[in-house]
């Protein structure tokens, strides 16, 4: 009748309800009905940890041989919960929901030769290995044994335990790097190569976001339980919230299941799809990418005159497109543009057809000493960004026929090819896993057309893809001051093309509705329904009367509010959730296909300027100045953080609209107009062979002498963002930016009563939602206000002996305990939609930072301090 969960033998059908009775009893009715439901507040645990270690031995054989061997070893591992992911320990005594296990290796082997007193080689071999494992379910020790109630409760309990196996991510790269320096005369040739092997192995039990473990539901909405006595809703009874929870809580404790699904493993080789669990193992996606990059290079150092040197040279980059060990390689048969009728993906042997072979980076540098104190340099050069591995993950991770997602409703619906459940209860023997699916991989492969909310997203990779370049040119002149000071003036620029960019390259836009749309507004504007009946001079609706929509939907409270909003985009995606006949979509095998080509383009301009002071006297300063402007159609990594791409709707860096990227064109979200930074190093001129007291007696001078004071201040101005209307105007893949009525709205840190930490805009009069098919204001053109901190050390040195002193140091980072509030789309709590909430707030870090973090550069920090012993002799 129930079942709890036993550690040595799994999942018995005993009782449900100890479960229950195991969590700790509630301290706080903040949340909650105050009555029936509470909750429970504490502060769970977490550690960090992990040692580092580094050996090197250096050994000569004679004048002309030496070798050197190094290995580096460290590891970080967060235990007991891993709270900045989202998984802490929810109850005491219970297992965390993950823990983050990181380790690093790096073995170098060097042999320098000395050919001849002007020819000499120098040859490197070695690995580096990165190893990062998210333990999820494995954080209990019981598992797989655990139950897969995730999310599956009534809304009503915090489940303690997850069911979702690891993700073990491991790369290494083996690296040959061979250097040869030769000498003639005026020149210095150098000529080598570079060549490293990606080896990336991931181990997941969520390929492309997708959890393929059991999930279990007792959602008394999907089954409401029969055969109990409980309160009919109405007056003087129980309202219908009340009701629910009351069924959901029958559910729960007698453990009467609604659902039960499932994400299986597809294996294409095979072309079968694979259980969950292989004996007492968990069924993981594995795969190994592969890529190789061999750079070669030829560069010259000419002494062309005794004040004149010229430094010019070349270099080859071979960046093959990526592999995967296994050839489980499978990419779309023509472009997806929806113009060629159905994509089939075949099997091939790497993710993208171009191999970027013939990638030449030339440079050239030339420096001019015209006096002994003046110097002018200047140079240009091409510098090429090879893919990562890791969006090579996010594309493998998406490829259909991967996954297969099973769903078996009690008394209701069951995915074709999917095993029913029966109509029993858990007690019973309600399985805890669906049997594998009769159907084959290999038949996803040429996905059939189908509505939005059935349609699987993507990920691909633009066949032609091209490798980033950069181009980057300097001038600077540097000039040599009395009283060791040194000034420095440059001007620096970079121009960046064929530049990584994700988007969604099967957006919805609204053109095709748009006219009905704007009819359907009107209607509504003359009393009419949207549809343009029930009043006299209402307008037939294309879409309607093409028989694309029904009445019943357009004239719906939803499209009401979507009309009302100007949400043309929202109202062209939800047409697309229901049928077909409109053609919205390019490509209507698939909802969201994030695409990663070379299209992107940026400009950066900066002139820098600084003034240093050597070390002498005691004191060592510096001042520098930059002032620039970056200028980008995309701030973003194609990969970001997920596998997705890290693009939504209401992400700030996906494009607004990916028809014009032109107006994508701004300031890049990185963008700091103004960045002045000084650093200064002060030992007090106090204390023994100091200018003052330096006679003073040596028991004393471990009180007054020895001090130093050192210190860090900067200052940027802030960041550029946009503000959201919050509403899909235009198109279905992203809320466009606001409109702006009147004046431009003044960016400044002010307080509001009721809200914590200042606000950038009072509220949002000064905006509007664009009208239906636009897109709003430009990307970028507000600035957020800007930031400064300092840090401060101090510190003191005692001489214990000629030999052996102690060095103590105090350091304090954001010294002044300055709070830097950061801009709506980046802070914690604010929001840069009109629609929300919280727009225009800047407030407050909810997670602390981890502890290989102390200072937040865009702000909300406070004051760090930390001390500092070390012994010397």
């Amino acid at each position: 009748m129930f079942e709890v969960w036993s550690q040595r033998g799994g999942l018995k059908g005993v009782f449900q309800k100890a479960l229950f009775n195991s969590y700790p009893k509630p301290n706080s009715y903040a949340t909650g009905d105050g009555l029936n439901t509470a909750g429970y507040i504490w502060n769970p645990p977490t550690r960090n940890e992990g040692p580092n270690y580094m050996g090197r031995v250096d050994h000569n054989f004679n004048t002309d041989n030496n070798l050197f061997v190094r290995w580096l070893q460290a590891d970080q591992n967060t235990r007991e919960g891993d709270p900045l992911n989202a998984r802490p320990q929810v109850f005491p005594g219970f297992p965390p929901l993950g823990e983050v296990f990181r380790s690093t290796k790096n073995l170098a082997v060097s042999y320098r030769r000395v050919i001849s007193p002007r020819v000499v080689n120098e040859f490197t071999a070695g690995f580096a290995r990165f190893v990062f494992l998210f333990t999820q379910g494995e954080a209990n020790p019981a598992f797989p044994d655990v139950p897969p109630y995730q999310n599956g409760f009534n809304n009503m309990i915090s489940l303690p335990y997850i069911n979702t196996p690891r993700t073990f991510r491991a790369v290494t790269t083996p690296q040959i790097l061979d250097n040869l320096s030769i000498v003639s005369g005026a020149h210095v040739f150098r000529l080598g190569a570079n060549v490293r092997l990606y080896q990336h192995n991931d181990q997941r039990g969520q390929p492309g976001g997708t959890n393929v473990t059991p999930l279990l539901s007792f959602m008394s909405n999907i089954r409401t339980p029969v055969g109990f006595n409980t309160p009919a809703v109405g007056a003087g009874s129980i309202d219908a919230t009340d009701s629910n929870n009351l069924n959901g809580a029958i559910n729960d404790i007698l453990g009467i299941p609604a659902r039960l699904s499932q994400v299986f493993l597809g294996d294409l080789s095979a072309d079968a799809f694979l259980p969950f669990r292989s004996g007492k193992s968990v069924t993981l996606w594995n795969q190994g990418h592969r890529l190789k990059q061999y750079n070669f290079y030829f560069q010259d150092e000419w002494r062309v005159r005794q004040n004149v040197a010229l430094n010019y040279g070349v270099r080859w980059e071979i960046n093959l497109a990526p592999s995967e060990s296994h050839g489980r390689v499978y990419v779309p048969d023509k472009p997806i543009n929806g113009t060629q009728g159905l994509v089939t993906f075949r099997k091939t042997d790497r993710w993208y057809e171009r191999n970027n072979v013939g990638a030449l980076a030339p440079r050239l540098g030339i420096t001019w000493s015209p006096t002994s104190k003046l110097v002018i340099r200047s140079g240009y050069g091409i510098a090429f960004d090879p893919i990562s591995s890791f969006q090579v993950t996010a594309v493998s991770g998406k490829v259909p026929g991967l996954t297969f997602s099973c769903s078996a409703t009690v008394g209701g619906a069951t995915t074709p090819g999917c095993a029913a459940v029966p109509d029993i209860r858990i007690g019973d023997g309600f399985p805890l896993e669906l049997s594998t699916p009769n159907t084959r991989p290999s038949s996803f492969l040429t996905p059939p057309a189908q509505i939005l909310t059935n349609a699987p997203n993507l990920t691909v990779f633009d066949q032609q893809l091209k490798l980033p370049t950069v181009h980057q040119w300097n001038l600077s002149i540097e000039r040599e001051l009395p009283w060791g000071m040194v000034a420095q003036v440059s001007y620096i620029g970079r121009r960046g093309t064929r530049l990584l960019r994700a988007y969604d390259s099967n957006q919805i836009n609204a053109d095709g509705i748009l006219p009905s749309f704007l009819l359907m507004q009107q209607n509504m504007r003359n009393g009419c329904r949207p549809d343009g009946t029930g009043c006299a001079n209402g307008v037939a609706i294309p879409i309607v009367t093409s028989g694309i929509a029904n009445s019943t939907f357009v004239n719906s409270t939803t499209t009401q509010s979507d009309l009302t909003l100007n949400a043309a985009g929202n109202f062209a995606g939800r047409v697309e959730q229901t049928t077909l006949a409109a053609k919205l979509r390019p490509n209507q095998q698939f909802a969201t296909i994030t695409c990663i080509d070379s299209g992107g383009d940026s400009y950066n301009h900066s002139g820098q300027a600084t003034l240093r002071k050597r070390f002498s006297g005691g004191l060592l300063a510096g001042v520098a100045y930059t002032y620039g402007k970056s200028i980008d159609d995309q701030s973003v990594d194609p990969v970001g953080s997920t596998s997705g791409g890290a693009l939504s709707t209401t992400n700030s860096r996906t494009p607004t609209d990916t028809r014009d990227w032109r107006q994508e064109r701004g300031r890049s979200d990185f963008d700091r107009r103004h960045v002045f930074l000084a650093n200064s190093l002060w030992e007090l001129p106090v204390g023994r062979q100091k200018r003052f007291a330096s006679g003073i007696h040596p028991v004393l001078n471990h009180f007054v002498g020895g001090w130093s004071i050192n210190g860090i201040y900067t200052y940027m101005s802030g960041e550029p963002f946009a503000v959201r209307s919050g509403v899909r105007t235009s198109n279905f893949s992203h809320e466009s930016r606001a409109d702006i009525v009147g004046p431009k709205p003044e960016v400044r840190l002010q307080e509001v009563p009721g809200i914590i930490g200042p606000v950038v805009f009072k509220d949002a009069t000064g905006f509007a939602i664009p009208a239906p098919g636009t897109n709003g204001a430009g990307r970028n053109i507000f600035e957020a206000p800007g930031y400064w901190n300092l840090d401060l050390g101090i510190g003191k040195r005692f001489d214990l002996s000629e030999r052996l002193n102690l060095q103590f140091r105090a350091e304090m980072f954001n010294a002044l305990n300055h709070p830097n509030f950061d801009n709506p789309r980046d802070s914690s709590a604010g929001s840069p939609s009109i629609r929300s909430t919280v727009f225009g707030q800047t407030c407050c870090q909810t997670v602390a930072p981890p502890t290989t973090q102390t200072i937040i550069s865009t702000g909300e920090s406070g004051r760090v301090v930390q001390f500092a012993l070390k012994l010397l002799w």
